[in-house]
């Protein structure tokens, strides 16, 4: 029994071979329809067979217009789909859709255009759905994953795979063609498209794909081989190269960034005190630390040590807080700053800024003449930014001695012989004091800038000692209630070998401090356990009956963070350590430059720009004897630097600068 429809004269897709083909029915016979192809041929199907049906808008007109317009409408959808995107969409639900449903959740309407779009993607996929008649259900995490190994193995055995092994091993050891130039479009063309959604998306990187970029470069992270072939290829990521590595979000969604701009935070009465001031590289912008001190009438010293209250901005459970939650972390690279909250929260209502006032939780410290802590508390407070000063204003005013006789430079000198004070008594508890030079890179289009910092500067020394001294506090408040917090914990040292510090909901020890118990709270725009934390402690200062967070909550969150902040500390790494090596290539081959011995001869730091190598035919020398080196080997995308030994200089107070 034939159907009611009329198609004489319809445009319709139809099934064949498994793939969807389109044409207009010039007449229909019985339960059967001959139709029109594109290049005018006529086919005999079954009616059974149609799956698509045009209307309106596809009438009239010679046939082979009338499919060449088709073609036209889908082209711009077809690159719009993403299978995988709506796979992870619709995964979890467990029921089975149309394919107009599934138009209509991607696509944001209903038409038939967007339907057969869809429907021919879906006919194709061996991976993300499984088709039941003329219904599609997403297959389980564990289905998709084993397919994508059966394929991958498959196609790594296949001619395709040997070709872009090939190309692949081509593009990275800089041989002829590896520019993708006299290679067939068909060979590059997937190839681009692969890497670029490979660095996309981690969750989704095939096997298959790394492990031929592990071959093509055994000593390199198949991701950032991955972005050095598009980059030799012309077709690199508009990111930034190690935002791109790191598959860094660039941009908040709307609704965050509307969010930022609505929240309206709690009224907070004004608070008076003495001079509060800041102290930042000169191009921060996230300023989330203030200080203040005055001398007390029985001579003792009041501090006080305010760090931005972002919880007043930031409600648990919004979208601005589900962003910041999954990026865990402002990530600083040399090329750009990913960061962690909205430029509108982070950088300007929340930052502290100079001539403002803010919400702050302020940690009032009593010090006594040798630095012991007599008193503290902790409280939500309205403060007013009086300063800014950058590292190397504070630096200056703090080598003038007595010559600047501002308010600021007198709270600055105070402030820092304190912090000498409570540095030397956490030295005698067993603090481990050494940090290393570090090189900031900078870079803007195609130049590079290096500055070395100085972490035992007055004034970085001076911010440190009082955040540490602030974290302390919190840390000892929230044991001391029973208030479950992150702590950060580090046993002693063991037959003089450190061991990592590490994060816990106990209160412990942590020997890099010296302190008995520690938390980290002072850069909430910053790092969102430390938001979490705040939130936690405002809350309990509060005396609110229920806490944000439970000990479970808590753990979850420390899962979460923990992981993420440590990739984010080594993606920063390794960017500087790339951008830093990029220089040396760039200006510093064949120069003599002056380095200092680590390791007793096996390797050196190049004074100039605070980074590594190996150190080649040395005499014997020991760690921090003076030298002169020569760039030996430098290859910025492997991070090898190595260095010809060429002379050892007597004196370290004669030491020339090679810059």
């Amino acid at each position: 029994m034939t159907d009611s429809i009329k198609y004489t004269g319809l445009l319709v897709e139809y099934l064949d071979r498994g793939g969807l083909r389109a044409g207009v029915v010039v007449r229909e016979q019985g339960d059967k329809l001959v139709l029109r192809d594109l290049g005018g041929h006529e086919r005999t199907i079954a009616r059974e067979l149609v799956m698509m049906r045009y209307g309106a808008g596809h009438g009239e007109g010679d046939p082979a217009a009338r499919l060449a317009a088709l073609e036209a409408e889908k082209a711009p959808l077809r690159g719009e789909l993403d299978l995988m995107l709506l796979w992870e969409v619709v995964q979890e639900q467990g029921r089975a859709f149309t394919a107009d449903d599934l138009a209509e959740l991607f696509f944001g309407q209903r038409t038939a255009v967007g339907a057969a779009v869809m429907l021919e993607a879906l006919l194709a996929d061996r991976i993300y759905f499984v088709r039941r008649n003329r219904e599609f259900v997403a297959r389980s995490a564990e289905q998709v994953e084993r397919i994508r190994v059966q394929e991958s193995r498959a196609r790594m055995r296949s001619d395709e795979g040997r070709r872009t092994r090939e190309l692949l091993s081509a593009v990275v050891a800089g041989e002829p063609g590896g520019n993708g130039a006299g290679w067939p479009p068909e060979d590059v063309a997937p190839l681009i498209a692969e890497l670029q959604r490979y660095l996309k998306n981690p969750a989704t990187r095939s096997q298959e794909l790394s492990l031929m970029l592990a071959q093509a470069a055994s000593d390199v992270d198949p991701v950032e081989i991955a972005y050095e072939v598009l980059h030799r290829l012309g077709a690199a990521p508009e990111a930034p190269r190690f935002a791109a590595i790191g598959a860094l979000p660039m941009m908040f969604s709307p609704a965050v960034e509307a969010e930022a701009i609505a929240v309206v935070p709690p009224e907070r009465a004004p608070t008076a005190g003495p001079v509060a001031f800041t102290i930042d590289d000169e191009e921060t912008l996230e300023i989330d630390d203030a200080l203040s001190c005055e001398i007390m009438a029985d001579g003792c010293l009041r501090v006080g040590v305010h760090i931005a209250l972002v919880a007043d901005f930031v409600a648990r459970g919004g979208v601005m807080d589900r962003a910041a939650a999954e990026r865990s972390t402002t990530v600083y690279l040399p090329e750009i700053t990913v960061r962690m909250l909205p430029d509108e929260i982070g950088c300007r209502r929340a930052s502290l800024i100079a001539g403002e006032r803010r919400p702050v939780l302020s940690t009032s410290v009593v010090l006594g003449p040798t630095g012991e802590l007599l008193s503290s508390s902790i409280a939500p407070a309205n403060l007013r930014i009086d300063s800014r000063l950058s590292y190397s204003e504070a630096d200056r005013l703090l080598g003038c001695a007595d010559e600047d006789r501002s308010e600021i430079a007198a709270a600055l000198r105070t402030l820092n012989a304190a912090a000498l004070k409570l540095r030397e008594r956490r030295k005698r508890a067993g603090a481990v004091l050494t940090q290393r030079r570090e090189p900031k890179v900078h870079v803007r289009g195609d130049q590079i800038d290096i500055e070395i910092l100085d972490p035992n500067s007055p004034s970085r020394m001076l911010v440190a000692e009082f955040m540490v001294l602030s974290n302390h506090i919190a840390a000892s408040y929230a044991a001391e209630r029973r208030i479950p917090i992150i702590y950060r914990v580090q046993p002693a040292a063991h037959d003089s070998i450190a061991v990592r510090a590490r994060l816990s909901v106990h209160p412990e020890f942590h020997a890099g401090t010296g302190l008995p118990c520690y938390a980290q709270l002072s850069s909430p725009i910053r790092r969102y356990a430390d938001l979490v934390l705040q939130r936690q402690l405002v809350s309990a200062i509060a005396g609110s009956a229920t806490l944000p967070y439970d000990a479970d909550s808590i753990l979850s969150v420390l899962a979460n963070t923990e992981n993420a902040e440590a990739e984010a500390k080594e993606l920063e790494r390794r960017a500087r350590r790339y951008w830093t090596l990029a220089y040396l290539q760039r200006h510093a081959c064949g120069r003599e430059l002056s380095a200092t011995v680590t390791r007793d001869g096996v390797s050196a730091e190049l004074d100039d720009y605070a980074v590594r190598g190996a150190l080649r035919g040395a005499p014997n020398v020991t760690s921090q004897t003076a030298i002169r080196v020569r760039i030996a080997r430098v290859d910025p995308l492997r991070g090898w630097l190595s260095f010809d030994y060429l002379s050892t200089l007597p004196k370290p107070a004669e030491r020339p600068s090679s810059k």
